[in-house]
């Protein structure tokens, strides 16, 4: 079958900490044979533009095997990573009390100024060739490993020269869970040129309780 890549663009829907978004991307997919035309590699990379109250991005990578590309089944296992981030305006208040002369009580409320997380781990699926047609597909995968975030620490706070204060939370991905999801695709080749017409679906479940998902419809040349 030979080595090739194509270049695609999708848009559609996806939550994120339980936030929903309007997403945009482009992914380029490599794939090439090993020793023989029934078995080989893949590589992809993506980004995305999330689109909300405020701007999101999101980026991942994945390099895995393929088995059976002969087949009317074929069999896929690999590594994937992906890391996502939002951001909106935190607010942050602060109610300073008058103890003493020598002391001044302070109350902080703020808010998390952005969400974000950094998955990465296996992925193991099936993708079918719909009644053995090579240019009708449909792809299944379970993933699951490690999630990296950032917790919910109480924010630093310091006193500025003017008696202002500032407090800032922390934004090092400080704390590890664990992952696991599922997602799904069906592609068509639409013409000679062997371009393809796509529509995916995701779901993720971390550590921290909020369910991820995503809609998208796409185009691959």
């Amino acid at each position: 079958m030979g080595e090739f890549g194509k270049l695609g663009v999708s848009a559609g829907i996806t939550t994120f900490e339980r936030k929903n978004y309007g997403k945009i991307g482009a992914e380029y997919t490599y794939q090439g044979d090993l020793n023989n035309n029934n078995n080989g590699y893949k590589l992809s990379a993506n980004g995305d533009l999330l689109i909300g109250k405020n701007l999101g991005g999101s980026v991942g990578a994945y390099a895995g095997f393929e088995f059976g590309k002969l087949n009317c089944t074929q069999y896929n296992l690999g590594l994937m990573a992906n890391y996502t981030k939002t951001g909106y305006q935190g607010k942050t208040t602060a109610e300073v009390t008058q103890v003493d002369s020598e002391h001044t009580q302070i109350k902080i409320d703020s808010e998390l100024p952005h969400s974000q997380s950094l998955k990465t781990g296996l992925e193991l699926g099936y993708s079918r060739n719909i009644c053995c047609d090579d240019n009708r597909k449909l792809s299944f995968s379970l993933m699951g490993g490690a999630e990296f975030y950032s917790s919910a620490k109480m924010p630093d706070v310091k006193i500025s020269e003017d008696g202002v204060a500032i407090a800032k939370r922390p934004q090092k991905l400080d704390a590890i869970g664990g992952f696991m999801g599922a997602k799904a695709e069906y592609s068509e080749v639409v013409n000679k040129k062997g371009q393809e017409l796509f529509f995916t679906c995701k779901t993720l479940a971390g550590t921290k309780g909020a369910l991820e998902g995503e809609l998208g419809v796409g185009f691959r040349f």
